[in-house]
């Protein structure tokens, strides 16, 4: 099964001159399914999920999505207040948190977004269990969580963690082995890590921003994923304002084994 995960495009900042190689290269990479994690727009106004959804109009091939922080309204108060998932259900798509079950993996959606919390994010007890049973049921199938914000953070990130993300990650550990994809810090990471004991459970793939300006020195990219049985490859496709192209850039490949991830070399 191959998956296309993109993330962070930012419409309101997005790059108009990437949208179009962007759109080609995806229909190139053939994906069965595309993975947004979020942040589709800068100020969650109208106007920018217009040119979201035409973006994803726009796409080739299957695709679900979870919302970002900056998805939600920040400086209309009553609306964050209210109803601050309203425009994403409007523009973007009516559930938050899809799930896809495929002969070849389980594909879940987390919203980790909070009114109150908006740029940390938050995952909530009951996102937790839910996931955890998925987990403990598939069988054979890897299990793809997807949300936008990261569970892990690499040493030099100074933004906070996400609330909750260590219970998820102990719980999680302990029901089995898990692929993360999310974004949100506009950063490429691939990388397991230990969250219960020895054992790296946890295979975490964060993509940075597929066309937003705002690249905290990387390059405008997103991830072509292929699973296939205990295995799992993360290509990072990049592009510069120079290039206007997404090429191949590091590839990561990873096998489950029962004491989690191990990188293939």
């Amino acid at each position: 099964m191959r998956l296309a995960l993109l993330t962070d495009l930012h419409f309101g900042r997005a790059q108009p001159d990437l949208v179009p190689p962007l759109l080609e290269s995806i229909t190139a990479a053939s994906p069965d399914l595309i993975v947004i994690a979020g942040d589709f727009v800068q100020r969650a106004r109208a106007s920018q999920f217009r040119d979201a959804r035409a973006f994803v109009d726009r796409l080739q091939h299957p695709w679900i999505a979870v919302p970002g922080n900056h998805d939600i309204p920040l400086f209309n108060v009553i609306a964050r207040a209210l109803a601050p998932r309203a425009a994403y259900r409007r523009w973007i798509a009516p559930d938050p948190e899809p799930m896809i079950e495929t002969a070849d993996a389980v594909i879940v959606g987390l919203d980790t977004t909070h009114r109150w919390s908006h740029q940390r994010g938050l995952i909530r007890q009951g996102q937790i269990d839910r996931v955890g049973k998925v987990i403990r049921t598939a069988g054979d199938k890897p299990v793809i969580i997807m949300a936008h914000h990261p569970f892990h953070h690499r040493p030099e990130v100074e933004k906070k963690v996400m609330k909750g993300a260590a219970d998820a990650l102990t719980y999680w550990a302990a029901c089995g082995p898990h692929v993360i994809l999310s974004g949100h810090l506009h950063t490429w990471t691939v990388e397991p890590f230990v969250a219960q004991k020895s054992d790296a459970m946890t295979l975490q793939i964060h993509c940075g921003t597929g066309l937003s300006t705002r690249l905290r020195g990387e390059a405008n990219e997103y991830a072509i994923i292929d699973l296939d049985g205990d295995q799992i490859t993360a290509q990072r496709m990049t592009a510069t304002a120079d290039t206007l192209r997404f090429v191949p850039e590091s590839r990561h490949s990873y096998r489950q084994a029962t004491t989690g991830w191990h990188e293939l070399l």
